[in-house]
């Protein structure tokens, strides 16, 4: 494999990482250095930094594909070029990650490159697959700074805002429907920030029994409690320096909000059973899908709590509102769903299947869409995933209104029955299996059983 990075130590630490496994790697300096030495020796793949003086990655990967369409270049810059991301893929990159490298999921790639039949130089000297024995990574993680995808003018303006808030040690509250990424705009509000080098703690407030999120967030002091045999610092304290991240804040208990407001207001926490406060440097951002103001006006969330943390919001587009960008979403976990099930024959969305899923309602969102794409890719039995395959995807009710169309009217106005919708759903997935209840049962996430009996309810029995 070919290294090109200009900067010689970080490409001297990846070939050294690189090769302790078992892989042979060159290195250049340069775009055109890399072309001279491609001409001399053929090679399996090219890991590329994408800024570098002279000849960008870019320009570099235009050439090599320019003679081999189908040679995997991998791209690898610093965080903050989602445009660049978009770019790398339309113009044939196998994929684009984010420095620092994870080495782990760069091999995966490799290795997943040439399985897919890419195009490597006619004669192989430098073997990419030569190791020494030592199985390849089982778990991938994704990239530690996060990649918001997206070039729809809602993601543009989303990447604004984040850039503005994250220089500012103020409050940020992130506002969004589930499923929408927000926790990965909280880490793009700590990558970007000067407190990137510092502790990013994050805890899910609806996820912690309402008896244990004061001892976890605020700690405790030994014999605080039953059970309590050694002392805490609580999630606040091992933020300190960084940025705390309270997802679904509308769920904290309303005992424990004035706690929080304590840290907001004077940096101040007290650890339960503590008779001593400690002074904490933390920056708080803050997350939830619910009505906070509605919540305020019940009595459920302090209104002096809300004004603490409402001081920079963004708000996180629905994927219904990202035209444009669902397909390059799909694909982006299609890669990745791959990466996780490589014996799936899956390689590829074809057309109409990308068609069907730009104008499907997503109401989970971009999770719904990757956990679509990972059920297509583990059950998928074809090199493609059609449109048949895609029986499970609930379309859009309003299509001719988000079209800009005139809608003909609906033979049937009244929403649907939750049964009814359940029905219509199960007959569309039988139908995209061509009648096979044992795969239209594993797709749905239920037994056999279950299906025929739900047959039975609407069409008699089996």
């Amino acid at each position: 494999m070919l290294i090109v990075d200009d900067d010689e130590d970080t490409s001297d630490q990846l070939g050294r990482r690189l090769d302790g496994d078992g892989y042979l790697c060159h290195q250049a300096s340069s775009g055109h250095e890399a072309l001279q030495a491609m001409d001399r020796d053929p090679y399996d793949i090219v890991v590329s930094d994408v800024q570098m003086p002279g000849m960008s990655g870019f320009e570099l990967l235009d050439r090599i594909l320019a003679a081999h369409p189908r040679f995997p270049v991998i791209l690898c810059t610093g965080f903050g070029a989602v445009r660049a991301a978009v770019d790398a893929t339309k113009r044939g990159a196998f994929y684009y990650l984010q420095k620092p490298y994870d080495v782990g999921l760069l091999q995966e790639l490799m290795a997943t490159a040439l399985r897919e039949g890419t195009e490597p130089s006619a004669a192989r000297s430098l073997p990419l697959a030569r190791t020494r024995g030592k199985a390849s990574p089982a778990l991938i993680e994704a990239p530690a700074v996060p990649l918001l995808l997206g070039e729809a003018p809602a993601m543009i303006a989303l990447q604004r805002s984040i850039a503005r808030v994250a220089a500012s040690t103020a409050p940020v509250l992130i506002l969004g429907e589930s499923g929408t990424g927000k926790d990965l705009v909280a880490r793009a509000v700590h990558a970007q920030g000067p407190r990137r080098d510092r502790p990013f703690v994050a805890v899910n407030v609806a996820a912690i029994p309402e008896h244990l999120l004061e001892s976890e967030l605020f700690g405790h002091v030994r014999g605080a409690f039953t059970g309590a045999t050694e002392s805490r610092r609580g999630l606040v304290v091992e933020a300190s320096g960084g940025t705390l991240f309270l997802d679904e804040i509308g769920d904290m208990p309303v005992a424990l909000q004035a706690k929080l407001l304590r840290v907001l207001q004077s940096g101040e926490v007290r650890p339960v059973g503590a008779d001593a406060v400690r002074t904490v440097d933390v920056r708080v951002v803050a997350a939830t899908h619910r009505d906070l103001p509605a919540l305020v006006a019940a009595g459920r969330f302090r209104a002096d709590l809300f004004f603490r943390i409402h001081v920079l919001p963004i708000t996180v587009p629905p994927l219904r509102d990202r035209e444009g960008d669902v397909p390059m979403l799909a694909r982006h976990f299609l890669r990745r769903a791959q990466l996780r099930t490589p014996s799936s024959p899956v390689r590829a969305l074809d057309v109409d299947a990308e068609r069907v899923l730009a104008r499907a309602a997503w109401p989970g969102n971009v999770r719904e869409l990757e956990s679509a794409m990972e059920r297509l890719v583990v059950f998928g039995e074809d090199d493609s995933i059609h449109a048949s395959d895609l029986g499970f995807v609930s379309p859009q009710a309003d299509l001719a209104e988000h079209d800009g169309g005139a809608a003909s009217p609906s033979p049937e106005v009244r929403p649907r029955t939750l049964r009814e919708v359940s029905e219509r759903h199960v007959a569309s997935v039988l139908a995209s299996t061509k009648g096979d209840k044992r795969r239209t049962a594993e797709i749905l996430g239920i037994d056999l059983s279950t299906l025929y009996r739900w047959r039975a309810r609407t069409t008699g029995p089996a």
